[in-house]
């Protein structure tokens, strides 16, 4: 069984789904410290100007070591019509918006006190659309403590998980005997984004993979551009 592990980002980029889609199980960190001004309260999309981001803000004031699971929204922006009317005004004319802006408005009808009560929501929405059938399983869900690669590797065992299927970043920091001691295998994925149909012009990378879904609805996840 292979399994592959990340924080719930904001509507997360087509690498995050293209590992989840490789991975038997894919686990929601949501038990790890918060990291301010990253892409768990925040994503980029593609407009005519080029990338804009779109951030949901959170209240970090006095909370430095608050997890992921505990961040709270701070609702004194409005931060919701701000986003609809992003994707309103960028995609209004993208093939994929009589599918996807009504699933999106649903969603942001929807009343927000924590940042994971939109990210996971957004994470199994996107995942459907995209045709990913992997399960999803919530890492407070599971019976682990500790930190760094103990952490990861004991979260793989929890599930019953024979494979970890990390990031490129994780040659960096993994410590791989301690995989080898619980008879875990380490495996690393790698994505390399190909260009698909974007509007404006040219082809901007890295953008939430609502981007893809919005311009590309007919086609399947499966049938991404891959070398």
């Amino acid at each position: 069984m292979i399994v592959a592990i990340h924080q719930p980002n904001l509507f997360p980029w087509l690498g995050f789904f293209d590992k989840l889609a490789h991975a038997d199980v894919f686990i929601l960190m949501d038990n790890v410290q918060f990291t301010k001004r990253w892409f768990q309260n925040r994503v980029q999309v593609n407009g005519p100007n080029g990338a804009q981001w779109l951030t949901v803000p959170v209240k970090t004031k006095g909370r430095y070591d608050q997890l992921t699971r505990d961040v709270e929204i701070n609702d004194e922006f409005s931060w919701k019509k701000e986003h609809l009317k992003t994707f309103a005004t960028i995609y209004k004319r993208s093939p994929g918006f009589p599918k996807i802006m009504p699933q999106l408005e649903q969603l942001y009808q929807q009343s927000f006190h924590k940042l994971v009560d939109l990210t996971i929501p957004g994470i199994k929405l996107m995942k459907k659309e995209l045709g990913i059938r992997t399960e999803l399983v919530l890492a407070s869900d599971l019976p682990v403590s500790g930190s760094r690669s103990q952490l990861l590797c004991d979260m793989v065992l929890a599930i019953g998980g024979t494979t970890y299927l990390s990031g490129p970043s994780g040659k960096k920091y993994l410590d791989e005997s301690v995989f080898a001691e619980k008879g875990v295998s380490v495996e690393y994925h790698l994505f390399e984004e190909k260009e698909y149909r974007q509007q404006f012009g040219g082809f901007t990378r890295g953008m939430s993979a609502l981007d893809y879904l919005f311009n590309n609805p007919d086609t399947p996840f499966g049938n991404y551009p891959r070398e």
